[in-house]
């Protein structure tokens, strides 16, 4: 008779485990928040201090897609990218040599802070469609 409650028991754990993986959390997709600059209010931000920015999210979906696929930012703000997939790893890749390839399992996050305006790429090593443009003011 125990054994059968510590199957139960060890089951409904595992189903709870599968489901939570499997929940798409609304709060993962948040960007940031939008901004609307009319061109005689644009500031020169590379005299500018930085000060601490927003971070925004990159999800690295299982279907070799990066949500959003560009994105626009000012400088001191960071992008936090995170892998959806449930199972195996990403390579993410730093077309422009901001950092050194990120093995990246199920879950994990890498965080990087934008210090210089420019246009920059990313993308997933053996995934040419996955890709990131983040053009920085």
């Amino acid at each position: 008779m125990n054994k059968k409650w510590l199957i139960l028991i060890t089951i409904v754990m595992l189903a709870g485990v599968l489901a939570s993986g499997c929940a798409d959390n609304a709060e993962d997709n948040d960007i940031g928040p939008e901004t609307d600059t009319a061109d005689d209010q644009i500031v020169e931000y590379e005299e500018m201090p930085i000060v601490e920015g927003t971070p925004f999210g990159v999800r690295m979906e299982y279907y070799g897609k990066m949500i959003p696929s560009e994105i626009e930012i000012d400088r001191g703000d960071s992008i936090v990218w995170r892998n959806q997939k449930p199972q195996n790893s990403y390579v993410l890749v730093s077309d422009d040599g901001l950092f050194e390839d990120k093995e990246m399992y199920a879950h994990d996050t890498h965080t990087h802070t934008f210090t210089k305006s420019g246009t920059y790429t990313f993308s997933v090593r053996d995934l040419p469609e996955m890709t990131l443009t983040v053009n920085v003011r």
